[in-house]
């Protein structure tokens, strides 16, 4: 049996990823978003349970040669964040801002009637989305794990 189920808040949602390998350096990091309703706690759920699996399917990017950090050994790595850095505020939004903008180009248009015709709409990417970010782990046996957090 089919229902209507009126839209009451749908918006563009998207989930992060960076990718680290042992020593917590990033090197890439994808995004992917989605179209979600509900109020913020049901779309956050819906988000960190994708979190878990979508970065398989999720394009990804190299970190922008802007970034560079030196290792405990002195080398400088360009193209290079780490992962203490997704905590302090500004990092995230310099270090996924390239994925953003590919994001909200990538934002279909969708038609809907209006006045006995039809009209071209496409839902926009908040100024600040509602996101969840996840490290992916790079161990070096080529297993990809994600840290995934508990929170809803």
């Amino acid at each position: 049996m089919t229902a209507p189920r009126p839209l009451c808040n749908p918006e563009v949602c998207v989930n992060l990823w960076a990718y680290a390998d042992e020593a917590g350096y990033i090197a890439r990091v994808a995004a992917r978003s989605y179209v979600l309703d509900g109020d913020d706690a049901a779309k956050l759920a819906v988000l960190h349970q994708l979190a878990a699996t979508d970065f398989l399917h999720a394009e990804w990017m190299g970190v922008s040669k802007q970034f560079v950090i030196s290792n405990p050994d002195g080398e400088r790595m360009e193209g290079v964040a780490h992962a203490s850095m997704l905590n302090d505020g500004v990092t995230p939004g310099v270090l996924f801002g390239p994925l953003f903008n590919k994001l909200e180009a990538a934002v279909p248009k969708q038609a809907r009637t209006a006045n006995g015709g039809y009209e071209a709409f496409s839902l926009k990417l908040p100024e600040d989305p509602l996101t969840v970010t996840t490290v992916v782990m790079e161990m070096d046996d080529g297993r990809l794990v994600p840290m995934v957090s508990n929170k809803a």
